[in-house]
């Protein structure tokens, strides 16, 4: 059954407000638009085994799972032959395997014509069509990416983006051609990939012959080498080529972009035309011993966010950020929770001082905690972002936003 794309509300240069009907397999799943995916490592979340998982509101439906990180037991899962949802404990969940892992950066130079390198705990994986297919089928995927050349970033020449777009199409030619003989994959969504860098005729070009072929959307890829830890729309050349690359894109499909990117960036990547996001971004906080503190709400509910409103223009300082770093020492007597107001497990159980504590001591539970309360506020923002969007509020969100962003000693 193929999943079908139904824009409700368009916004700003690109922005879609919509909805993905016949998503699973059981094609019984919608989508509400702009959502963010189930970041997993290893095939789970971070940090969390499923039963702390369901203790996280709004965790979204449909759960990313790279190759990288499971290409090593591919045989185990096709062994265990019911999946890589059943296989994880993820059955509740849609399946999209992907190729690289969103919260890394990727290792330059090893990938050429005969196939794409991953990296899994055992080392490199080199990964021809072939093996590739063998193991989607394994995984038995609701959507999976096409193999991909993505290993570009702005720095790259002609001649290295004509090598990622060409290997890359060749790649898509391939596995569509091996998904019509599978039978196992028959009804799984596969989704092209667009590379092309910096340059417009190379985006043009991937973006027009990827749209030519039978895919079901579309992951935008090419910009940085994985995840770089910068700030994309920091150059003012990457809102210009996202905008030119959706415009050579179909507006009856939906596009995913796997960047790690905090809420505001989302915002400004949303108007550009991107439907679906990674939750990564929560999990590079975790990792560092930050927490998302923002308030959603319009107007703010919490004190320091209304204080913000009444009384600061936006901050532009890029030292600043929706963030607090819980290694500071002047949490050690804070007896607060991480953010007051949310809801989250951790909010409601513990304080700064203790996660303070355990980040001192390196105790694997701050992890646990921190990954717990970061997915719960940023699963929290795509809601208010779908209901800002409905109320034609979304530039009164990215302001109120931008008002209550904090320095990073706070």
């Amino acid at each position: 059954m193929k999943m079908k794309f139904c824009i409700e509300k368009t916004v700003a240069a690109g922005g879609r407000l919509g909805i993905i009907s016949q998503a699973g397999l059981q094609g019984n799943v919608n989508l509400e638009t702009p959502l963010c995916t189930l970041f997993t490592k290893g095939g789970s979340a971070p940090h969390l085994s499923i039963d702390m998982l369901r203790r996280v509101a709004g965790v979204p439906d449909i759960a990313v799972m790279n190759i990288g990180s499971l290409a090593d037991h591919h045989e185990s899962i096709s062994d265990f032959g019911k999946g890589l949802a059943e296989f994880t404990a993820m059955k509740k969940h849609l399946i999209f395997s992907t190729l690289q892992d969103a919260s890394a950066a990727v290792f330059p130079g090893k990938n050429d014509k005969s196939g794409v390198a991953v990296w899994g705990k055992g080392g490199k994986i080199k990964l021809d069509t072939t093996l590739y297919m063998k193991i989607q089928e394994s995984f038995v995927p609701d959507w999976f990416q096409a193999l991909s050349d993505g290993d570009t970033d702005k720095e790259c020449g002609p001649k290295r983006l004509t090598k990622s777009v060409d290997r890359t199409l060749d790649f898509l030619d391939e596995v569509l051609e091996k998904k019509e003989k599978s039978e196992v994959l028959k009804n799984s969504s596969l989704i092209g990939v667009i590379e092309g860098g910096y340059k417009e005729w190379h985006r043009k070009r991937s973006a027009t012959e990827t749209a030519s072929r039978p895919v079901d959307g579309f992951l935008i890829e090419g910009f940085e080498k994985g995840n770089s830890q910068k700030d994309l729309f920091s150059d003012p050349d990457f809102t210009k080529i996202l905008l030119f690359t959706m415009q050579h894109l179909p507006i009856d499909k939906p596009r995913i972009m796997e960047t790690v990117w905090s809420p505001l960036q989302v915002i400004k990547a949303f108007k550009c035309g991107v439907d679906i996001f990674s939750s990564a971004y929560p999990y590079t906080l975790a990792e560092k011993g930050f927490a998302l503190v923002c308030d959603y709400n319009l107007p703010p509910r919490s004190q320091p966010a209304r204080l913000e409103l009444q009384n600061a223009s936006p901050k532009k300082d890029e030292s600043r950020e929706l963030y607090i770093d819980l290694n500071s020492p002047r949490y050690f007597e804070d007896f607060s929770p991480l953010m007051n107001g949310c809801q989250c497990y951790t909010c409601s159980n513990f304080t700064c001082s203790y996660i303070h504590h355990l980040l001192n001591t390196k105790e694997l539970l701050a992890y646990v905690l921190l990954m717990m309360h970061n997915f719960h506020q940023y699963f929290d923002f795509f809601q208010h972002l779908r209901q800002a969007i409905k109320e034609d509020k979304l530039d009164e969100l990215h302001d109120s936003l931008s008002l209550q962003i904090t320095p990073l000693d706070r």
